[in-house]
């Protein structure tokens, strides 16, 4: 224990609160301690067991008035081949699986079953079954029969009921029995059949739920074979239907290609049709040869238009400019001229180097050179005339050409006004013929495939049965060793779970680690549950040497002996509490018993002045003064103190309840007391009125350096001894020593620290 906790200054109850209030609202982080589980569960065992028994009793019950349910399951495998022509994807198998899936639980499937078996006739299935709770009895019948007429009642459409059922007449004292309609036959029907896909595969569960298992197996079965019956009859239905819109469809379409084929042949009489192909391929390839002639003529005209604006120009101008044109300085003629002006142009400059300019062979070189170029003028307007007569003659040839495709284009129009009505009449015969034989060949495929509708073919779906419904062996609701598991795993749940409420809703000390966690005190003894708690008897520690009580008194008693590190003055030990009832004289009378019982001279002091308690342990008053009159008058405390049949156990308290009680302690007397006390005898234990009810004990707390302050463990509120605490620390200007933690459960958190003794 640490006892340096008990010093003025050492806790701060403020943080206390607020750790307390951080854990009630589950925002604290503290560690779990399984043994303080255990310890819960333990106490509460009686809570769990009660829940545990009333949920076994629930299912047990249940089980006994239950009727049994009895299921029998068939499973059919999807077989879909792809179409030819067609890939089938995993969302298109998954859409035919879910289809196949709502069409074996469909209303008419269901009204197909309904009428095959006559359920209409069997009182087994038209009567209301008896409700879960009733067994299958004819008052449960009866009870059934009345919810059912009461939900045909209240069920309106539009404002006006449903259409009576039919009521046999009913004998006289005897329930009416009601013959439910088809559709309250198939909504119960509903509730009795599930088809289910079974998830990753291509298979289909199909179950029936019933009372019995010959009704399980056949009400399977039979929804099967209503399926796949209505199945073929609906593709027979179908196939009979198609193939009368097919003959009235070809007859329609041969019609209609009789009449085009008409037409055709009347236009081709009309307008000579019959080369009309040839003709317009002929048309067409000549017009496509005069577009490119037409094309190259434009270009070479352009070109040539071109180069006769540059002639003219530089004919006028500057004749040698016209060698700059290709048509005309590419000419042999110009050619061979340019070469002889080139030559004598360099015979003249050579003969310059060797005469003068008026040398004979000088004259008659440039005379030469002269001559050449005039020939070579006269040679360029020659050609420049000829290049003219060029681009007039192109000019000529393109016009021819434009005339020509002006001519074709309008041939190839007027056949294509012959052509269009023609190919349309073509197209739409051709259509027609089409039209008539692809409806010949789907009429003989229906007839073919009318022949050869295949029973476990659904929509083009191979279905096949690979596990027929077999007659049940045992139901499959209810299941008592399942039923009895969960009953007993709920009724442990809730009992924890009460337990843990129980717990949660506690802000009482329950145990000893939860007292100095919180207080910040050390808890000096834990002083079990006790079913001898009258003070009128002897001292426990006396009447009982041997209990657990009684070594938890000792116990307290070597704490205190082990806290007394201040001299005599720790000699005094005041007992006191938050609220009262909290068995604080029985601890201090415990208290005093045991130091008296180890040669202590021990005065018990009831300072509680308004309800004295300690009176009847001793003998009659017989007129002696109590502790009233030595807070009156001091001299008289020798003659105040009273023997006690227990060995070195002395008294002084007051008989009966004192007026102005406050007042006489608010005086200061009652260190005197203790003075006088403490000088006559080894140990002084002072029994105090509680702190939160009265002002008294904190006037006796100034003088007394040993405060204990005791808590009923699970009971006192841990807000009441935090506010007794601070109230002792700031008003009284004390702070408690230790806590007593008072009437612990045997079975309790703190049963280890007296594990050796028995209660």
């Amino acid at each position: 224990m640490n006892f340096d906790q008990a010093k003025p200054g050492g806790y701060d109850y403020a943080a206390s609160a607020r750790e307390e209030r951080h854990a009630a609202s589950g925002a604290g982080s503290g560690t779990i301690d399984p043994q303080a589980i255990v310890h819960l569960f333990r106490d509460n065992i009686g809570k769990i067991g009660v829940c545990i028994l009333l949920a076994l009793g629930a299912a047990a019950l249940y089980l006994h008035v239950t009727r049994p349910i009895y299921t029998s399951n068939a499973l059919l495998e999807i077989e879909q081949p792809a179409r030819q022509g067609q890939n089938l994807t995993e969302v298109d198998t998954l859409d035919n699986l879910k289809t196949i899936e709502l069409k074996l639980a469909s209303r008419p499937v269901l009204l197909g079953v309904i009428r095959e078996l006559h359920l209409a006739e069997d009182p087994a299935f038209t009567q209301p079954a008896a409700p879960g709770f009733l067994p299958d009895s004819d008052f449960g019948r009866w009870v059934g029969g009345v919810a059912d007429s009461a939900l045909h009642f209240v069920k309106l459409d539009h404002g006006k009921a449903e259409p009576a059922a039919s009521a046999a007449p009913a004998s006289a004292g005897a329930p009416a029995v009601v013959t439910p309609s088809e559709d309250e036959l198939a909504r119960r029907l509903t509730g009795m059949v599930h088809v289910n896909v079974i998830r990753g595969s291509r298979m289909i569960s199909v179950s029936v739920d019933a009372h019995t298992p010959q009704r399980a197996q056949q009400l399977t079965q039979a929804v099967i074979d209503e399926f796949f019956r209505q199945s073929r009859e609906g593709r027979r239905r179908d196939s009979a239907s198609s193939r009368e819109q097919l003959l009235a469809e070809a007859k329609r379409v041969g019609e209609d290609f009789r009449v085009s084929e008409e037409k055709l042949e009347g236009y081709r009489d009309k307008y000579n049709a019959v080369s009309l192909q040839d003709r317009q391929n002929i048309v067409v390839e000549r017009l496509r040869e005069l577009n490119q002639q037409v094309a190259a003529a434009k270009n070479t005209r352009m070109s040539m238009e071109a180069e006769q604006a540059r002639v003219k120009d530089f004919a006028q101008r500057d004749p040698d400019q016209l060698l700059t044109i290709h048509a005309i300085a590419d000419l042999p003629e110009i050619l061979d001229l340019r070469k002889q002006v080139t030559q004598q142009e360099a015979q003249v400059a050579t003969l310059a180097q060797r005469y003068g300019p008026l040398h004979p062979t000088m004259i008659q070189g440039k005379s030469q050179l002269q001559e050449l170029r005039d020939s070579l003028h006269t040679a360029l307007r020659k050609a420049s005339d000829r290049l003219a007569q060029s681009y007039e003659a192109t000019k000529a040839t393109e016009a021819a050409l434009e005339a020509s495709l002006a001519e074709q284009e309008k041939a190839a129009l007027e056949l294509d006004r012959i052509a269009i009505p023609y190919h349309a009449l073509e197209r739409d015969a051709q259509a027609n013929s089409d039209a008539y034989q692809k409806i010949l060949q789907e009429l003989k495929q229906s007839d073919v495939s009318h022949g050869l509708i295949s029973e476990n073919d659904v929509d083009g779906i191979d279905i096949r049965v690979v596990e027929p419904p077999p007659v049940p062996v045992r139901s499959t609701h209810p299941r008592p060793r399942l039923l009895l598991a969960l009953s007993l795993a709920v009724g442990l749940f809730f009992g924890c779970g009460l337990a843990l409420a129980t717990r949660a809703m506690d802000n009482s000390l329950a145990s000893v680690d939860e007292a100095e966690s919180f207080s910040g005190l050390p808890v000096l003894t834990a002083v079990p549950r006790s079913r001898h708690r009258r003070l009128k008897s002897p001292p426990l520690v006396l009447r009982e040497p041997a209990s657990a009580q009684a070594e938890a008194f000792r116990s307290l008693r070597t704490s205190l002996t082990l806290a007394d590190a201040e001299g005599g003055l720790r000699r005094c030990i005041l007992f006191t509490s938050a609220v009262p009832a909290e068995g604080k004289s029985f601890c201090s009378l415990n208290c005093a018993a045991a130091f008296a019982q180890q040669g202590l001279r021990t005065l018990l002091i009831d300072g509680d002045l308004r309800r004295p308690s300690l009176q009847w342990l001793f003998d009659d008053p017989n007129e002696k003064p109590g502790l009233s009159d030595c807070l009156r008058d001091p001299e008289r405390f020798s003659e105040a103190v009273q023997r006690t049949p227990v060995d070195n156990l002395f008294r002084l308290g007051d008989w009966k309840h004192q007026p102005g009680c406050a007042e006489l302690l608010a005086k200061g007397g009652m260190g005197e007391i203790i003075r006088r006390a403490l000088a006559a005898y080894d140990r002084v234990v002072i029994d105090s009125a509680p702190l939160l009810a009265v002002s008294d004990s904190l006037y006796i707390a100034r003088d007394v350096p040993t405060i204990v302050v005791v808590a009923h463990a699970g009971r006192t509120p841990r807000r009441m001894v935090r506010r007794a605490l601070r109230l002792l620390e700031e008003v009284g200007r004390q702070r408690a020593t230790g806590i007593v933690l008072n009437k612990v459960s045997s079975r309790g958190a703190g049963d280890h620290y007296y594990y050796y003794y028995n209660s």
